[in-house]
C-alpha cells in the first residue's frame, strides 16, 4: 500500500504539527465552571489518561479567546467515551463541541453536554 492510499499527506501532517507546537504553549488546565455557560467550546484533542484520582479524559479545547485550554472529565462522562469515541475526535473524523449546562442544583456536580 502506498504513502497516498494510506491518507498520509506531508504537507498536511507538517501544518497540524505546527497548529499543535503554537498551541502547546498557551495550553492550561481551567476548572469546568470557569467555561461560558451554554456556549460550544470546539474539541481539538481527546486523551485518556491516568491521574491520582484514577482514569479519566483529558479534552483540549478552545476557549472564548481561542486559546487552547484542557479540561479533565469528571468521571461519569469519561467512562461513557470509548476509545473509538477518542480516536475519532483525535483523527478529526468528526467535529464536537463542549458545552458547559451549569450546576446540577441538587448533587451540585457539573452538567456538560457534546453537540456538533
Amino acid at each position: 500500500m502506498s504513502i497516498m492510499q494510506l491518507g498520509f499527506f506531508p504537507y498536511r501532517q507538517v501544518m497540524d504539527l505546527a497548529k499543535r507546537f503554537e498551541g502547546a504553549t498557551s495550553s492550561a488546565s481551567v476548572n469546568i465552571s470557569s467555561l461560558i455557560l451554554n456556549r460550544p467550546h470546539p474539541i481539538v484533542c481527546a486523551l485518556r489518561i491516568n491521574t491520582k484520582y484514577g482514569p479519566t479524559v483529558l479534552l483540549s479545547i478552545r476557549d472564548v479567546d481561542e486559546k487552547l485550554v484542557d479540561i479533565f472529565l469528571p468521571k461519569r462522562y469519561a467512562n461513557v467515551m470509548s476509545d473509538e469515541d477518542l480516536e475519532k475526535i483525535n483523527s478529526r473524523s468528526v467535529y464536537l463541541n463542549l458545552v458547559y449546562k451549569g450546576l446540577c442544583e441538587s448533587s451540585r456536580s457539573y452538567l456538560l453536554a457534546i453537540d456538533s
